[in-house]
């Protein structure tokens, strides 16, 4: 993407020099607001940042100011003193090894961003410690490998075709289907879907799916998933650190802006006809999704979850009361080493579909 320009930098400018000076007023003012909710101090101060920030920069300014997803997966190993494992795939996309490359069962994981954001350190220390809690309870072990996938101004359906090159890749190592697992949070978990989307009614515009109804996945993990609903939950608003008008308006609309009405249902799950996910049960063994009740996308993963369940047998929903949006990994921004409810739930949850795979 090309480099911003001159009013686009001072802009942007401006608005980070006021992050210090609003860090003071929030320590002082704010330590009993509705987004502070009771939380730590760091917590409380990521939330706002992500907040004021997500409010006020622009897509091209926000993409300045992030880095890249390579760098992300770069500096968590630096912090871990752990070796980066890298696997080039077709589309312009890689695979990134959380450790060691294993291949008894394997996760793949697209991370969130809104199509906009790379990857944080923070997400990958997340199924760093989903990985290291399953081994040490249960002695399995799992492969992580993320995928770094394209972001704007890259449209549908290159973010899925590059999934797609993913599995083949992890497939053609041997790995089968009953031994993938795949998880995505925020936009991640609208990628996935995607997926199941081609897969149930494949598209002229992506390559054929990998996915198999003879073998299904071992199980999908949705954390928080944006299913870019047609409204969000306002009154959420003044909890959640995502900014609804953000979500559903400029991130939203930047994405969705390339799509096709006929493709539409492939991204915007809630303009698909009735019974879009039948066949679902054929396509993964077990579903998780996991939400807050403070999120301003709360009630679009209810209805999510509401559609699954009609089309698959075994979906679990998983809310958090007072949780936002992907409040486990915001937690570990946050340098919290307590594991998070979610973090809790979602590591058993793992241990639950392994143990059957093996069993």
């Amino acid at each position: 993407m090309a480099g911003l320009t001159f009013t686009e930098s001072v802009k942007m400018n401006l608005i980070l020099l006021q992050i210090p000076f609003f860090l003071v007023y929030v320590s002082l003012f704010r330590r009993r607001s509705k987004r502070a909710n009771g939380r730590p101090l760091p917590r409380v101060l990521g939330d706002e940042v992500a907040y004021f920030i997500l409010s006020r920069l622009s897509v091209r300014q926000l993409q300045a100011v992030s880095g890249s997803t390579l760098e992300g997966y770069a500096k968590w190993a630096k912090q871990n003193k752990v070796a980066q494992v890298l696997d080039d795939l077709d589309h312009d996309a890689r695979l990134m090894w959380v450790g060691p490359k294993e291949t008894d069962n394997v996760l793949i994981y697209c991370h969130g961003g809104g199509f906009v954001g790379p990857l944080s350190d923070f997400q990958v220390e997340f199924w760093y410690r989903i990985q290291q809690a399953i081994l040490k309870s249960h002695g399995i072990k799992l492969g992580v490998a993320i995928l770094q996938y394209s972001t704007y101004p890259a449209a549908f359906p290159m973010q899925l075709n590059q999934l797609q090159a993913a599995i083949q890749l992890i497939m053609s190592m041997g790995v089968s289907p009953s031994k993938i697992c795949l998880a995505g949070d925020s936009a991640g978990g609208n990628l996935i879907l995607q997926l199941l989307a081609h897969t149930l009614h494949p598209s002229s515009l992506v390559a054929h799916s990998p996915a198999s109804a003879s073998i299904p996945f071992a199980g999908i993990c949705l954390i928080s998933p944006w299913t870019f609903p047609s409204s969000v939950r306002k009154d959420n608003d003044s909890y959640d650190l995502v900014p609804a008008h953000i979500l559903e308006g400029r991130w939203m609309d930047t994405y969705l802006s390339p799509v096709s009405d006929l493709h539409l249902p492939y991204v915007q799950f809630e303009s698909a006809p009735q019974g879009w996910f039948d066949g679902l049960d054929k396509i993964a063994n077990r579903i998780l999704i996991t939400a807050g009740r403070k999120e301003v996308l709360y009630d679009s993963i209810v209805r999510l979850s509401q559609a699954f369940e009609k089309a698959h047998s075994n979906v679990e929903l998983d809310v958090q009361e007072n949780g936002v949006h992907c409040d486990a990994m915001f937690d570990i921004a946050a340098k919290s080493k307590v594991p998070h409810a979610t973090e809790a739930r979602v590591a058993n949850w793992f241990s639950e579909v392994l143990r059957e795979t093996t069993a």
